[in-house]
């Protein structure tokens, strides 16, 4: 089965108003079993036993033997995950259901919540082909919305938002993933967000949202504009400072075309065409930012159970730094910092410093002794220097002396004289040169 999701919280949230929103922590909970809390479920999807191309391209096979996510628990801020699927057994904490303000979201009536699960711990079945890139983490189900092609789209209010992520946060997660996208910045998200990551020291992932939209072309060209699309409004969480919004991208690298752009986005993440679970079993292909961020939130994890004594902001600075530019792309607002590369983000050596450039040489400090020392050492240099010209130039000149000397004595000290060439005496029979080089002279007749 085939299929295309779209997912926003902003939109549940907006048309759920109504008293399936309402609920907040501390109420009584709702009376209906996990059993009836579906209405309208979605189907499973079909068993799928290829191999997708996110595990070719992600080269997960190559971590393993480094890093599993072991120790890691990762909070899915979702609708739900079925803890009963055959690729998560035993990775699926029971959670707590903030839509009926109860205990155990271990269940998902519209498999969105289960396919974002897989993608990070789904856990490897012969014959099935799709596997979780951390398939060592425990997932911290957090129910918050029924939104989905097959329910009333219901879902909590931005305040029971707000208290899922402390509670994910209070609760032993040290990731968040958040595939939930709001249109708008509300203070009291703003503080959970701000709790979770500077109190808590979580690391908060989230997906930037699918309402990218290209304006119409102007008539003609406007003087001075640049290429590139257009920056979409802000999406939140992603756009909170401290957490690491993921777009989406195709196969062959290319931007999947409802993935939002901004400034908010740092990293991108397979989200097009993407192989996941369903609930109860089976499988279905998705696309969107939904999907891109729990792979973004999986390599986290590999991170971060290999070195646990890294902080939320080493981590997310790693994944940032080692992820790959995509052919023809620059960092920006499509692709930030590039696509995620968990073997590199697992296996290279960074700098331990945070700063662009690194810190001025500190100036060396002074030692009076030391000086005198140098001072003293510098004026024997000076001494030793001159005295050793001074030999040199009278062992010099001492042995053009005796070289003098020894001529003098040879000439009995007499003046030197020119010597005079000696005169080889004439042999008759012999012609003389100028004889000898003469063209014969003519007789006369």
């Amino acid at each position: 089965m085939r299929r295309t999701r779209w997912f926003s919280a902003f939109a549940a949230l907006m048309a759920a108003s109504g008293a399936a929103s309402g609920t907040v922590a501390g109420t009584a909970p709702a009376s209906a079993a996990p059993a009836d809390a579906c209405g309208n479920a979605a189907k499973p999807g079909a068993v799928v036993r290829e191999t997708p191309w996110t595990q070719r391209v992600l080269g997960a096979d190559r971590v393993w033997p480094m890093s599993t996510g072991n120790r890691v628990t990762v909070a899915v801020l979702d609708s739900g995950v079925d803890a009963a699927h055959p690729q998560l057994a035993d990775q699926v904490l029971p959670g707590f259901d903030f839509l009926r303000n109860a205990a155990g979201a271990d269940f998902d009536c519209t498999s969105h919540g289960t396919a974002v699960a897989s993608l990070i711990a789904a856990k490897h079945v012969n014959g099935i082909g799709f596997e979780g890139l951390a398939q060592g983490v425990k997932i911290l189900p957090l129910r918050l919305t029924e939104h989905g092609d097959n329910s009333s789209g219901a879902a909590v209010t931005p305040g029971v938002f707000a208290q899922a992520i402390r509670y994910a946060a209070d609760n032993g997660a040290k990731i968040l993933n958040i595939s939930l996208t709001l249109d708008a910045d509300y203070p009291v998200v703003a503080e959970a967000v701000d709790y979770a990551v500077k109190t808590k020291g979580c690391l908060v992932v989230a997906s930037v949202g699918n309402h990218h939209k290209e304006p119409a072309a102007p008539a003609s060209p406007v003087l001075g504009s640049r290429g590139g699309p257009a920056a979409d409004r802000p999406s939140y969480p992603a756009a909170y400072p401290g957490v690491l919004g993921v777009g989406a991208v195709n196969e062959d690298g290319t931007r999947v075309d409802e993935s939002q752009v901004g400034s908010y986005v740092d990293l991108v993440a397979p989200g097009g065409n993407v192989l996941a679970a369903t609930r109860v079993r089976g499988h279905e292909y998705w696309k969107g930012t939904s999907m891109a961020a729990p792979i973004v939130s999986a390599a986290a994890a590999l991170v971060w159970s290999l070195s646990p004594q890294l902080r939320n902001s080493d981590v997310a600075r790693r994944l940032q730094v080692t992820s790959d530019q995509l052919p023809g792309q620059v960092r920006g607002p499509e692709f930030g910092y590039g696509m995620v590369n968990p073997y590199r983000a697992v296996t290279e050596q960074l700098p331990t410093t945070d700063k662009a450039t690194p810190d001025p040489i500190p100036p060396v400090a002074h030692d009076p002794a030391a000086a005198a020392r140098l001072a003293a050492w510098d004026g024997w240099s000076r001494t030793a220097v001159v005295v050793g010209l001074v030999v040199l130039m009278a062992a010099l000149g001492g042995a053009l002396l005796r070289f003098a000397a020894r001529r003098g004595r040879a000439r009995r000290w007499r003046p030197g004289e020119r010597p005079r060439p000696r005169r080889v005496p004439h042999d008759p029979d012999e012609e003389p040169e100028d004889v000898f080089f003469a063209l014969p002279r003519r007789r006369s007749s």
